[in-house]
């Protein structure tokens, strides 16, 4: 009797940490939106603004509303919590790759001007039109990683993003910013949930850990090389699900 009700106990408690998980994501991500709706809000009460920048910080608002109930109903739709486990599962549609990272890398750069950091975006030669996955997830991944860059990037700083392919079957999405880095010995650390360091790389220590996770989803993986001083550079690789 009291091995089924430690075994009980215990099933119970994992459930409950599976779901403060879920829970922490789903806040992570929703505060991760309003936080730009934030920035660009705080543009557009800039007096010097022209109506050219007042209409794209508008239309940035109005998008960046949306992907919140995109974001909500993507997560609510593809994540659940299975004999204590949380599993994802993508939700895939085709995208044209270049238009619609130039379109996402375009609005980060308009919002990041407040510290004077731009975003320089590469593509290989041999990439293909179109890429099929989950492009919620896939812009919730990059989105983690240019926020992290942008918070511990030098004013006037360059983040570049360089796209390219693997083999056959996947693609790469490369993230460098030119911040201070952090020690080899504790990049492992970076994707454990409910992680942070002093000095550097703070935050609800869930971003990472999400990002690694819906990369994982997606049939590819998120690596980290950095070192002290050198800056970092996040290695995304997905499945292109078009070739499988």
């Amino acid at each position: 009797m009291l091995i089924s009700d430690s075994s009980n106990l215990l099933s119970h408690q994992v459930a409950q940490n599976t779901m403060h998980t879920f829970m922490g994501m789903l806040a992570h991500e929703m505060k991760t939106s309003i936080s730009g709706i934030c920035m660009a809000t705080n543009m557009l009460l800039q007096d010097k603004l022209g109506a050219r920048d007042k209409k794209f910080y508008l239309s940035s608002i109005n998008a960046m509303s949306l992907d919140v109930l995109h974001i909500l109903n993507n997560m609510m739709s593809s994540s659940m919590v299975n004999a204590g486990k949380l599993e994802i599962m993508p939700i895939i549609s085709p995208i044209h790759i270049k238009k619609w990272l130039k379109s996402y890398i375009d609005q980060h750069n308009r919002l990041f001007k407040s510290k004077l950091i731009s975003i320089k975006l590469t593509f290989n030669r041999k990439i293909p039109e179109y890429l099929i996955t989950d492009p919620i997830k896939l812009a919730q991944i990059l989105k983690n990683l240019l926020d992290n860059a942008f918070q511990y990037s030098p004013v006037g700083g360059i983040i570049s993003v360089f796209v390219g392919c693997v083999g056959e079957s996947s693609m790469f999405f490369m993230v460098t910013d030119q911040g201070k880095g952090i020690s080899s010995d504790k990049i492992h650390l970076l994707f454990e949930p409910f992680r942070s360091f002093n000095g550097g790389f703070t935050g609800t220590g869930l971003g990472l850990y999400i990002s690694k996770l819906y990369a994982q989803a997606l049939g590819g993986d998120l690596t980290l090389a950095s070192s002290d001083n050198n800056g970092s550079s996040f290695f995304l690789r997905i499945v292109n699900q078009s070739n499988k």
